[in-house]
């Protein structure tokens, strides 16, 4: 069997531009990302690394305003890499009624939610903290029968989540390709695509429509420009506005533009350093 080395680039990028550098990374012939604190790893094959201009990634990361370094390039040796995958998608053990598993670990569940997710190897292997505290707060908010927005979808998993825990109909974007077609994938597997509609765009560009719930698992970037726009989606039915994706050191800045919106907060999770928040519509007179 031929034997293949890889490199590891591992690059120091803030966690809030990730989605946005894989529009640089998507022009690459790589094997996998992996996220990190404020760091991605790259992994090529070695012969695709050797055609490569390192300065030329930098370079393109800058032009999009994101700020870049070079931690350390590492030449690993042959690996299979369907164990590794295996080895670092892991299991989410939401509570005890949800759970999120690849594949090769969903015969081990008998949750009341199962939800199978297979992450494209792009997308990197990390389970993050926000999905899950986002799906804590979902747990005890999305009723049968109501309508949701899923706002940048990545694998699908809060639609599906939406989806099975009796949501009459979801509507989930985002902006990358890549996410929608991972998302399409995992919303078969899970049987749920009857009630989930999924659309390539980005919060500007989508019609959000009346709806009893936002969930946007998005940075603040994003975030606090966006928080008119949900607010008038949930307005009408009184819904609910879920935002995670928040670093703890950045909590304030978030409330006080929600403030600024009529925007109260009802609930809060925190878990590592990021943070999950429900808000609603406060009244007139707060």
């Amino acid at each position: 069997m031929v034997k293949h080395d890889y490199i590891n680039i591992k690059i120091k990028i803030l966690e809030e531009y990730f989605d946005l550098s894989m529009a640089v990374f998507q022009d690459y012939d790589f094997c996998g990302i992996e996220e990190g604190i404020d760091e991605l790893t790259v992994t090529f094959d070695i012969a695709e690394f050797e055609k490569l201009d390192t300065d030329d990634i930098l370079n393109s990361l800058n032009e999009l305003g994101i700020e870049s370094e070079i931690i350390s390039i590492e030449k690993i040796s042959d690996k299979n890499w369907n164990e590794e995958w295996e080895r670092h998608v892991q299991p989410v053990i939401v509570s005890e009624k949800i759970v999120i598993t690849p594949t090769h670990h969903a015969s081990e569940f008998n949750n009341e939610i199962k939800i199978i997710i297979d992450p494209k190897m792009s997308f990197g292997t990390g389970h993050h903290t926000t999905t899950r505290l986002m799906c804590k707060l979902m747990e005890n908010l999305v009723m049968p029968g109501s309508d949701w927005i899923d706002v940048g979808t990545g694998t699908g998993v809060l639609a599906i989540l939406a989806s099975k825990l009796g949501a009459k109909s979801i509507y989930a974007f985002d902006n990358n390709e890549w996410s929608i077609e991972n998302a399409v994938e995992n919303i078969e597997k899970n049987n749920v695509k009857s009630n989930i509609s999924l659309e390539l765009a980005d919060i500007d560009s989508s019609n959000l429509y009346d709806t009893n719930g936002i969930a946007a698992n998005i940075f603040l970037n994003l975030a606090v420009p966006s928080l008119e726009k949900f607010k008038k989606s949930i307005e009408k039915h009184d819904g609910d506005l879920l935002i995670s994706g928040i670093m703890i050191y950045d909590e304030k800045i978030l409330l006080k533009e929600a403030e600024k919106h009529n925007l109260k907060l009802i609930n809060k999770l925190t878990e590592d350093e990021w943070a999950a928040f429900h808000f609603k519509i406060g009244d007139k007179n707060d």
